[in-house]
């Protein structure tokens, strides 16, 4: 057999070389890709740090406004949704807002440990379903499920209801920490919450307070037996109210007030949710914080992209 030829020598040579590169220009592109993955993921951190900071500047200023409220004559009205000014920050934007959360019902105000106060608010909650066009057991199933009743009101759902679900679950037997936790109960579906949602908060507290100020009609004519709602729509609109007694001698109001109204009501809320927008990039993060009126308490923090 004769040997291979110089061409031939060559020729292997060459797909030697060709594989060699073929293989040289994989690794290198791999490489690369992995390396531009890495850079984006570390962007990525860097970007949500970023807008976590900004958030918490926001934070302060929510604060400083809440203070600079107590100690000054200005509209409740400018505390409840009302955004900042945009701020321009290093590669992006940033504005926040205040959301009154005494403006709503306090749905752990079902849980109160006295028994009269929480009979009271039991009642209110029945009559806010009943104005929004709800169905009022909503009001008992999520009585039992704060108490996490061994034996359910009537009409209501207890565990046995739960733990059919798939998964299954339990009553909580506890306050909420979130309203969002109002979606667990049997009656309250997707287009129940969507008319429940703007009307009601779950506070750390199990006090039921709210600021005349700020609250919607419905929420109104829930302290109150015979108040309607065109007549709670009338009062709203007389706001502001210096303090509870121009409140409680309001027309409408005066033959309707009980003696221990004034409990449930305030002129200045105590509770906030702060909401801050930050853009970094072009993406949009939303950072919310409970914070009660001049101090940081119950901190719990929300964080959503791009959906508040």
């Amino acid at each position: 057999m004769s040997a291979p030829s110089p061409r031939a020598h060559r020729g292997a040579a060459l797909l030697i070389a060709l594989i060699v590169v073929a293989l040289a220009t994989l690794i290198g592109i791999g490489t690369i890709e992995r390396g531009q993955g890495t850079l984006a993921r570390t962007q990525a951190l860097l970007n949500t740090e970023r807008s976590y900071q900004y958030a918490l500047g926001m934070d302060i200023l929510a604060d400083e406004l809440i203070r600079q409220a107590m100690n000054e004559d200005i509209d409740p009205a400018l505390l409840n949704g009302a955004w900042t000014p945009v701020f321009e920050v290093p590669g992006g934007l940033i504005q926040g807002r205040l959301l009154d959360q005494n403006s709503r019902f306090n749905v752990n105000a079902l849980g109160h440990p006295e028994p009269a106060a929480a009979a009271r608010a039991l009642v209110a909650f029945e009559r806010l379903l009943e104005q929004l066009g709800l169905d009022p057991v909503i009001a008992l199933e999520l009585a039992d499920w704060i108490e996490g009743a061994a034996t359910p009101r009537p009409g209501s759902a207890g565990d046995s209801w739960y733990a059919s679900r798939q998964p299954p679950y339990r009553m909580g037997g506890r306050m909420l920490s979130h309203v969002t936790e109002l979606r667990w109960l049997r009656s309250v579906d997707d287009a129940t919450w969507e008319r429940l949602r703007d009307r009601v908060a779950a506070l750390p507290e199990p006090e039921l307070r709210i600021n005349v100020n700020t609250v919607s009609p419905e929420v109104l004519a829930s302290l109150f037996e015979t108040l309607e709602l065109e007549a709670a729509r009338g009062v709203v609109d007389a706001a502001p109210f210096n303090d509870l007694n121009a409140f409680l001698s309001h027309p409408v109001i005066a033959p309707l007030a009980t003696p221990d109204l004034r409990r449930y009501l305030t002129v200045f809320s105590p509770w906030y949710l702060a909401q801050a927008r930050v853009v970094i990039d072009e993406v949009e993060r939303d950072y919310f914080r409970l914070i009660r009126a001049g101090q940081t308490s119950y901190d719990f923090r929300l964080f959503s992209q791009g959906v508040p």
